[in-house]
């Protein structure tokens, strides 16, 4: 299964841009592109499309800071995004919806757009001296002025896994999801931990069983606003789950009943391949 925001066509070129001359060829590449969000959705073209300009276009738009950042390059095409100042535009498609339906590729490239652009709303100031950033290397990078200190784009790890002990799995619901409809257990990993000892201790916390090892499968790229999502297979203890921390309720699952609550609930909330927790899921039932 190609998971959404996987198989980015871009290369970072990160050698590259920390030339300046290097980002000003790429902005006024002919081909060069920019990508636009604004409030953290996709601005549409007035054909409903993501509006797609060159880098130059962008220039009557009220951009909010630190403007243009580069993405990276598609072959020799450049790309770059911005966030267009809310109310100054019509509001954009929602990110999740439009990265549904948008073709792989692309939905890759916002991914990437929005998690930048996300940690650009939260890095205005320095965390060390309280000094104003400036971005440097395209946008990927700021730097204090001040202080000197680099500040780099945030990734946040987390474990989502799906316990299991033989033919049957555990999983949960929160308060805020649909009715019906059970998934994955996740959690942020804490410091000091191994991908196991957190997929162990947020299967605990959640539920209050007992992990004896866990399986790699997959990861995923998730802009919401810049996590990285480890999926697990989870080979827990036999017990009764006792729903707590976030969760509201947590029970086992028979394959049967799986197979029926994926084809059901859980194809109506988004297309398989949107998140991982139906991939960890797919491949539970198909015997992995």
């Amino acid at each position: 299964m190609h998971l959404t925001f996987t198989r980015s066509p871009l290369d970072h070129s990160g050698v590259q841009r920390t030339n300046p001359a290097f980002i000003e060829a790429c902005l006024s590449h002919p081909a060069a592109r920019a990508i636009l969000l604004t409030g953290g959705d996709v601005v549409l073209s007035p054909e409903g499309e993501p509006e797609i300009l060159h880098p130059a276009q962008t220039s009557t738009l009220a951009l909010e800071r630190p403007g243009l950042v580069f993405l990276g390059l598609e072959g020799e095409t450049p790309w770059f995004a911005a966030s267009i100042q809310p109310g100054t535009i019509p509001p954009g498609l929602d990110f999740r919806r439009a990265t549904m339906i948008a073709e792989p590729d692309l939905a890759a490239i916002l991914g990437r757009a929005r998690a930048i652009l996300s940690w650009h709303g939260r890095r205005h100031y320095c965390s060390n001296c309280g000094a104003e950033n400036a971005p440097a290397e395209g946008g990927t990078k700021l730097v204090c002025p001040s202080c000197g200190t680099e500040h780099f784009p945030r990734t946040d790890p987390s474990v989502i896994m799906l316990p299991y002990s033989g033919d049957r799995c555990v999983m949960g619901r929160q308060p805020a999801w649909p009715p019906g409809l059970f998934a994955t257990l996740a959690g942020f990993m804490e410091p000091g931990e191994t991908i196991e000892e957190a997929c162990a201790r947020e299967v605990a916390e959640e539920t209050g069983l007992k992990v004896m090892s866990a399986r790699y499968v997959a990861s995923q790229p998730w802009p919401f606003p810049s996590t990285l999502m480890i999926g697990l297979l989870a080979e827990i203890e036999p017990g009764e789950p006792v729903a707590a921390d976030d969760i509201e309720e947590a029970r086992w699952f028979t394959r049967a009943e799986v197979r029926e609550l994926y084809e059901g609930p859980m194809m109506r909330w988004g297309p398989p391949h949107y998140s991982i927790s139906r991939l960890l899921i797919e491949t539970w039932l198909n015997g992995g």
